[in-house]
């Protein structure tokens, strides 16, 4: 896809991304360390639907999705879904390094709003001008270059997105989210102060 010009609103990820890139490495290692719960015991407790992994998942690179018109090109359809940020390296080693960051759905709560409205949201400009999510401004800010985002078309009721959202957060622990953990792991980041 070929790469949009940024207008002004559009203009701060990226540059900010770039001031990230050229911190030195004493000031870099600490932020761009992560946290992944990785507990065989919340795989199995927390394992989705069998319909989620037969889903068929499709992903672009963050930074290739400049405008609305970008990501209707990406996704057609007016049908809710699924939605991991993820970042990864150009070349992979068999399939790694690959980190889950952030998991969503659209149509929460009944909206009924199509998956390609939501990730609309993602967009730099956008991002700016809606209620400041620190975790997620950053988690675009400092990955830009490397952001992916997985997604799949799921016709599927609000309700049913809303447990399958509940349970990715606990079976992938994608370490940008705040909430929408199952209650097991709520209590446990309460206990251990980890959000």
């Amino acid at each position: 896809m070929p790469r949009a010009t940024f207008d002004l609103l559009d203009a701060a990820i990226p540059e900010e991304y770039s001031e990230w890139l050229g911190r030195s490495d004493e000031l870099r290692f600490l932020p761009y360390r992560r946290t992944f719960l990785t507990d065989p015991v919340y795989w199995t407790r927390h394992k989705p639907e069998d319909w989620v992994f037969q889903l068929e998942w499709r992903e672009f690179r963050y930074q290739d999705a400049n405008s609305p018109q970008d990501v209707d090109q990406l996704i057609q359809s007016d049908e809710p879904g699924l939605y991991i940020f993820y970042v990864r390296p150009d070349t992979f080693l068999y399939h790694f390094p690959r980190f889950a960051f952030y998991i969503g759905i659209s149509n929460e709560r009944g909206s009924n709003r199509p998956l390609r409205e939501r990730l609309k949201d993602y967009l730099p400009s956008r991002v700016k001008s809606k209620k400041k999510r620190d975790n997620i401004d950053q988690m675009l800010q400092m990955y830009y270059g490397v952001l992916w985002v997985a997604y799949a078309i799921a016709s599927h009721p609000s309700q049913e997105l809303m447990e399958v959202e509940t349970k990715l957060h606990g079976f992938i622990y994608p370490c940008y989210a705040r909430r929408d953990y199952p209650a097991d792991i709520k209590t446990q980041q309460k206990r251990f102060g980890v959000i």
